[in-house]
């Protein structure tokens, strides 16, 4: 990967290899399919955007994806989870959607506004996904290494992490 850098008008530009392009194109295709099922099939609910689940998912991705609103209050949180979760949902697929989309030229990107936002959010919801399967908690919590799986998925949320600042530099700049 080579930095992003800032182009005229406000657009980003990066690059990235081959295998990198696919990595990224798969780990966003994992955040769509994980999300969809969260997705009620009360089409009339999920045309207004409301409607959710009780709680929390069981799942940690999920959990950390879908906080509760109000940890301490479980009426206000079912309350807020019911009339936001399913248009956050959406979003978040949209995100990843627009995400996959600039993907689909080859190892260069450029991003205007939108697809910057789009970048930020599916990266950090990716983030997000790996430091769940890791136990990653906080920050400076190291998580679970137990295997080399584990140990790949430490390198993978390292990278991101530098994609992430990398896009997060060039938009300061």
């Amino acid at each position: 990967m080579k930095d992003f850098v800032l182009l005229p008008e406000g657009r980003v530009l990066g690059s990235f290899t081959p295998l990198e392009t696919e990595l990224l194109n798969d780990l966003a295709t994992q955040v769509i399919e994980l999300l969809s099922f969260q997705l009620p099939e009360d089409r009339l609910l999920a045309s207004v955007g409301i409607g959710g689940s009780a709680g929390p998912s069981s799942d940690p991705a999920i959990a950390r994806l879908l906080p509760n609103a109000y940890p301490d209050d479980d009426y206000a949180s079912h309350e807020f989870r019911y009339l936001t979760e399913n248009s956050l949902i959406s979003r978040k697929i949209d995100n990843a959607r627009s995400f996959r989309l600039t993907l689909d030229g080859g190892g260069e990107v450029e991003l205007g506004p939108e697809a910057q936002q789009a970048w930020l959010r599916t990266l950090a919801d990716i983030r997000l996904i790996i430091a769940s399967r890791l136990g990653i908690e906080h920050d400076g919590d190291e998580g679970r290494a137990d295997s080399d799986d584990d140990i790949m998925m430490h390198d993978v949320y390292a990278w991101l992490a530098m994609v992430q600042g990398s896009l997060v530099d060039a938009l300061d700049a």
